[in-house]
């Protein structure tokens, strides 16, 4: 059973998630809302998305005890997911490329979190202003 202990109830996420799917362009993908407990000890973990690009279906993690805006959240991991192909392809590239290119997945990685989380950022304010 999907849980949450704290945070917005189910119900008010899975419209969130409606809402960005549909504003994002993600509406022939099926995905569904999971709930976990993350048990990363590197850091706290507030999202994650898990992807089958040849059936089109995605389960986007939230935590059971969320320490950021949720609705941010879901708008971060779909953008991951509006960029999963790209983002395939170029991790692909460096990683096969990683010997020649020390370092650079790890600078990879962490752009491409810092760019989806200015794009957040972006369309939170604007949804703001709606």
């Amino acid at each position: 059973m999907n849980v949450k202990k704290t945070g917005l109830p189910i119900m008010k996420l899975n419209k969130i998630l409606k809402k960005w799917t549909e504003f994002l362009g993600l509406n022939e993908w099926n995905i569904k809302l999971k709930i976990t407990d993350f048990k990363r000890k590197d850091f706290r973990q507030s999202g994650d998305i898990k992807v089958d690009l040849k059936n089109k279906k995605a389960v986007l993690l939230m935590t059971k005890s969320p320490f950021k805006n949720e609705e941010n959240v879901i708008i971060h991991e779909l953008i991951h997911l509006f960029l999963w192909e790209h983002d395939i392809f170029a991790e692909k590239v460096i990683l096969k490329n990683c010997e020649k290119f020390k370092g650079d997945h790890l600078k990879y990685m962490n752009n491409l979190e810092e760019t989806v989380k200015k794009i957040t950022d972006i369309f939170s304010k604007l949804d703001k202003k709606r």
